[in-house]
């Protein structure tokens, strides 16, 4: 049986500006703050391109700290992106 085990860290504003410097930190801070969100909604949040978006959604999946999942909204599929706690 693999168990996952998640450990929530507190840093201070300071460190937090610095991480959010990098992007995929600065994507998994909002998606903290802001809850499960449409990668397209993400892009024009952060003012980032889509493709940004996707490449970085990938790179985080692979490593466990996303997932995402695929919904109808009014008729087109919408990917939403959310934060693995």
């Amino acid at each position: 049986m693999n168990v996952q085990k998640t450990i929530q860290i507190e840093v201070s504003e300071t460190i937090k500006k610095e991480l959010e410097k990098i992007p995929s930190w600065k994507l998994m801070f909002y998606l903290q703050e802001n809850g499960e969100t449409p990668a397209y909604s993400l892009a024009k949040e952060l003012n980032w391109s889509t493709g940004k978006i996707h490449s970085l959604i990938k790179k985080l999946e692979k490593s466990r700290a996303v997932r995402t999942s695929t919904k109808i909204v009014n008729g087109r599929a919408v990917k939403f992106v959310k934060l693995i706690s």
